[in-house]
């Protein structure tokens, strides 16, 4: 008797019996399974543990990360698995020289691949947490199985929530400790309100995944809990907080990236950040290219074109998914969750430096080289969005605040992200839109100015503007304190409307104020602080002045300025509002025992964070020293906005 065998598939085995006798031969053939191993490819991962995100009354979104496509991903939760999972490659997520990862050198801007998955979990009670973990199997047949988490639908109405107030993560050193330290303190959020600034660079892969530089955190692994994966030995690891709280956001300055050139020799991820221009200008600059860019007058490749030489989000908005009902779809967009009503707008512009020597383009001038080029220019620090009376995004939220779930709604808050009030060195210039200054010889030794506000009209620039720019002699922006808009139109609409509080970032330092029931807090203190500009009246808080080092300032003080003091007030919020003082003690004694009673925390030794607790209506804000192991986390302030 004789025995073959031979592979049928890759699951199995054949194994083929052969009996012979006197006048035939039978052939019998029998499967037999078999374990196939399979080769882990060791390139390929898991990029994020998973998140959440869009909760409703019965479910909630679940999204996760790896670098490989994969040819099954899947979403167990409460004993079901679910297979229906959205995957999509983000376009824009890219390494170059400037890049912390793995050891790794990149010479040029290189794409990484980036895969988003998505599934939904429904069928939920509000008020019931379930086990959920996510799965991705990879082209080889390998799966990479996340650890086990907890989700849960939004909450309903009444149900006590705590929920962080956060922003401007931004790679900053004490941001792993911080968010370590919420969870140690308050337990695991229910929810994270962030008021923009996730990282540095948004189409820089590495800082929002895997960044392995000392002191500058990734986004995920500091709010995930995975610090010490890519920086071993550090003293904190970050708090394991997204996997169990859905994240609601709002546009920073460092969510959008300036124009989209990589086919230049010279393009990178940080000069491309820093190079913006307005959308208005960038529609200008179109319609001289238009018939070789877009010979058919394609709707979708104008305004494609625009984006690439303007700004845009893009790579943030693929990251997350906040809710899409509003003009702009998520950029700015109204959520209830239990007793909270959420308004997250976009309120932010570019950043520039404080210079007003004219060999760069900065807040107040333009380059002189590049007088007659606007396509160089800057355009001083304009405004990314619109948020004026007349603009749609006020609509929108007029109209938000018409509706019943707003009006019924037991707290009411505004997120935003540039400075609407405060003492940090961002709040000045105010939020107002730049005014051009197109300054001439008049022939007597003096100077004539022509003025335009921005948006201006294409027709304005093309026949009155650019005829003027082979005579300029310097091209000038000015933000009169009288343009502010957040003051103008924001503000009085909020008041009228019973908004609770305006939760705002940017200038990474803690301070608040009251206007009316309107409560004002900025949280940002999580990493390094830009300075606080408060006069204090006994002299002992020195930094109680706007730089006087800045030639912007030497300027303002100058026998002929040509920026007034009047619109650029060197200490204290711009509009005069009066900062609240921590109830509990000031921090800023921690620092430093000499300091007086001070109403902000502006450091970079000591970590603040703050969470609005629903089940009293207060704001809690915490204060301790990184840099000592055995530092206490201590209530410094709380306020209700009952």
């Amino acid at each position: 008797m004789l025995w073959k065998l031979r592979v049928a598939g890759t699951l199995g085995l054949l194994l083929t019996l052969t009996a012979c006798d006197d006048d035939e031969t039978v052939e019998v053939e029998v499967p037999v399974e078999v374990e196939v191993p399979v080769t882990v490819n060791p390139e390929h991962k898991m990029l994020t543990d998973p998140f959440l995100q869009l909760p409703t009354a019965s479910s909630v979104n679940v999204v996760w990360f790896t670098n490989f496509e994969g040819s099954e991903h899947a979403l167990t939760y409460a004993e079901q698995t679910i297979t229906d999972v959205t995957t999509t490659k983000l376009e824009r997520m890219m390494e170059d020289s400037g890049s912390a990862i793995d050891n790794q050198t990149f010479e040029t801007v290189t794409y990484r691949d980036v895969y988003r998955h998505e599934a939904t979990a429904t069928g939920l009670t509000q008020g019931e947490r379930v086990d959920y973990s996510v799965s991705s199997t990879d082209e080889d047949g390998f799966a990479f199985t996340s650890d086990t988490f907890t989700l849960a639908p939004a909450p309903a109405a009444g149900q006590p929530l705590m929920i962080l107030l956060t922003s401007d993560l931004q790679s900053k050193k004490n941001v792993v400790a911080n968010y370590q330290k919420v969870v140690e303190t308050v337990g695991t959020p229910d929810a994270v309100f962030f008021a923009g600034d996730f990282v540095n660079v948004p189409d820089r892969a590495s800082e929002w995944f895997d960044q392995a530089k000392d002191n500058a955190p990734a986004f995920f692994p500091a709010l995930q809990g995975h610090y010490q994966q890519y920086m071993p030995g550090f003293p904190y690891n970050g708090g394991e907080i997204l996997q169990h709280a859905p994240v609601f956001g709002t546009i920073g300055n460092h969510e959008v990236m300036g124009r989209y050139t990589p086919d230049e020799e010279s393009y990178s991820l940080n000069g491309g950040f820093g190079d913006p221009q307005p959308a208005w200008f960038a529609e200008v600059a179109y319609e001289q290219v238009k018939a070789d860019v877009n010979p058919s007058d394609d709707e979708t490749v104008k305004a494609q074109w625009i984006a690439d030489h303007s700004h845009n989000q893009m790579s943030f908005l693929d990251i997350f998914s906040f809710p899409d009902d509003g003009p702009r779809g998520e950029e700015y967009f109204a959520v209830s969750f239990g007793d909270v009503f959420l308004i997250s707008m976009n309120v932010s512009r570019i950043w520039r430096s404080w210079s007003v020597t004219p060999n760069n383009k900065t807040k107040f001038v333009e380059n002189a080289e590049n007088y007659t080029d606007p396509t160089q220019w800057g355009f001083g620090e304009f405004l990314f969005e619109r948020f004026d009376a007349e603009s749609e995004q006020y609509a929108w939220l007029t109209d938000v605040m018409q509706t019943e779930a707003f009006q019924n709604a037991k707290y009411k808050v505004v997120m935003a992200h540039q400075g609407v009030f405060g003492l940090g060195d961002n709040t000045v210039p105010v939020l107002a839109q730049p005014v051009l200054q197109v300054v001439q010889d008049n022939g007597s030794g003096g100077e004539s100015v022509a003025e335009y506000t921005f948006p201006i009209e294409p027709a304005t620039w093309a026949d009155t503007i650019a005829p003027s720019l082979e005579s300029a002699t310097e091209i000038r922006y000015q933000y009169p304190l009288t343009g502010d808009v957040w003051l103008n139109d924001i503000e009085p609409l909020l008041i009228e409307n019973g908004v609770d509080l305006v939760h705002i970032g940017h200038s990474h330092l803690w301070n608040r104020a009251q206007v009316e029931d309107l409560h004002y807090l900025e949280s940002s203190n999580v990493g390094n602080s830009y300075g606080a500009y408060y006069d204090d009246t006994t002299g002992t808080y020195t930094a109680n002045r706007r730089p006087a080092t800045a030639d912007f300032w030497e300027d303002v003080y100058s026998a002929n300025p040509r920026w007034s003091e009047t619109n650029y007030p060197p200490n204290g919020d711009p509009q005069g509002r009066v900062m609240s003082f921590p109830t509990q003690f000031s921090p800023m004694s921690m620092e430093n025992d000499s300091y007086p009673n001070l109403p902000f925390v502006a450091s970079n030794v000591l970590s603040v964070f703050s969470v609005l607790d629903t089940s009293t209506g207060t704001v809690k804000s915490y204060v301790f020293d990184p840099s000592d192991l055995d530092s206490e986390v201590t209530l410094f302030d709380e306020f209700s906005i009952e």
